[in-house]
Order: C-alpha cells, then structure tokens, then sequence
C-alpha cells in the first residue's frame, strides 16, 4: 500500500513545522547500517560535519576539485628542521582551507602540540599531534571546539570537544 506525498507549499505553514522534521544536511562518516545518510538537523552539526570533511580530504583527492582539502598529510612527512616552522605550516594550512572553502566560520583559537603529554590525546598515546581548533558560525554566536588527532602513521582523527560551549 503506497501513501499519498503531500507536498507543501504554503510558507506561512512550512514555518509551523517543528524544526527537528527537516533536516539540514547529512553527517559523517557514512556508515548508517540501514543504507541512508544520518541527516543533521542542527547547524553546528553540519558545520562540524563539514570541517571534519574539509581537514579529512587530501588536496587531489576530490574529483573535479583538486583544491578541495588540506595538505595536512603531505606537511606531516616533509622534513622537520625547526618544531615552530612545522607548527606554522599546520597552521597556515589549516587557516587558509577553512578561510576559503567555509568562508562563515571566524578562527578564534588554533593551537599545534608535538609530541607533548599535555594535547588532551584522549587516553592514545600514539599521537604525534594535537591540534585544538575553536571556530563561530559567523552571525549565531554559536562555537564549536574541536580537537584533531594524528598518529605517526597520518591517521587523522577529529572528535567535537564539547557539546554545549559558549566562549
């Protein structure tokens, strides 16, 4: 038996909706065992689905983009002659993929650790660098701090550090 779709038009109904039934946008990673997409609802989701999709893709690796992403791994296995000058090309990495491609969200905080006890690793000691990273969704007030993990192998591992923060 097949349901009738209905499909509405009016705006001054679609506004009386409750939010949570329109979704915004999809989530990674895709690995939804029931085949679909887990649907983000709220946009501090998206934007950190989004971020997490931008750091996560090496430049090259998108099709039809090949500016698309972050030469992360690449700096990772350049030769290291000074811990600053390595920490500044994560860095600028990092600010130059996210100032062009996600052009709404404001850098407040971008802190690089190598190889220290203190880069909140989250119980692994396997990872080389630590990289704390506080962006605002430009016009909500709404903050989004993250934390970027990467062993010695380049395994880039990127989890939201809290869920509710103000700063």
């Amino acid at each position: 038996m097949f349901r009738k779709k209905t499909i509405i038009t009016n705006p001054a109904v679609v506004s009386r909706i409750p939010q949570k039934t329109r979704g915004i946008g999809i989530s990674l990673p895709f690995n939804n065992p029931n085949g679909i997409f887990f649907t983000t609802y709220l946009n501090r989701n998206q934007v950190f689905s989004n971020l997490k999709n931008l750091l996560m893709t090496s430049k090259g690796e998108r099709y039809f983009q090949p500016d698309f992403g972050t030469d992360i791994r690449k700096i990772l296995f350049e030769n290291i002659s000074d811990e600053e000058d390595f920490k500044e090309k994560l860095r600028g990495e990092i600010l130059a993929a996210i100032s062009y491609w996600m052009p709404y969200l404001f850098v407040d905080t971008l802190t690089v650790n190598v190889n220290m006890d203190e880069d909140g690793r989250v119980d692994d000691p396997s990872h080389a660098v630590g990289i704390f990273l506080r962006v605002s969704i430009t016009g909500t007030g709404i903050y989004l701090p993250v934390r970027i993990f990467i062993s010695e192998t380049a395994t880039i591992r990127i989890i939201e550090e809290a869920q509710n923060y103000n700063g």
